[in-house]
């Protein structure tokens, strides 16, 4: 595939959470629903780790099946979705920062004929979905 009809962005947010706690919300895929509005179940193929797919399935019913293309234990993952001819990838990155405190890191990159369209309905609600991870940390204690 040619670099025509690229598109990336990234967001970032400060949590008040350490990296370990973050990566437990991560790997625990039953629970994505209670921080991530835009998912309704997440079923794991096998384990959270390289090389395993998962499917979700989204509030209105759709259902996505993406592959972990690349897992570093409580450094960040990265999935791989095709949506038609478009690739579509996503990292989810964890920094330690200032005692006690994380760097969140969402990023996008998307690949194909319609890659500014899914690129931007897909990241739309990054910003929303990592306040729900920090809120889910807080409330649960997992600081």
């Amino acid at each position: 595939m040619n670099n025509e009809n690229v598109w990336s962005a990234s967001f970032t947010l400060t949590v008040n959470s350490k990296p370990e706690a973050i990566w437990q919300a991560f790997i625990d895929t039953d629970n994505w629903k209670k921080w991530n509005h835009g998912v309704k179940s997440i079923t794991l193929e096998g384990p959270f780790e390289t090389g395993t797919w998962f499917t979700m399935e989204l509030p209105e019913g759709d259902v996505i099946r993406s592959l972990l293309s690349e897992v570093s234990n409580e450094n960040y993952f990265i999935d791989e979705t095709w949506v038609g001819d478009t690739q579509v990838i996503v990292e989810h990155r964890i920094d330690a920062s200032a005692s006690g405190q994380s760097t969140l890191l969402y990023a996008i990159r998307t690949q194909g004929p319609q890659a500014q369209a899914f690129g931007e309905g897909i990241s739309a609600d990054f910003p929303q979905v990592m306040a729900g991870l920090e809120t889910y940390l807080a409330a649960t204690g997992s600081r």
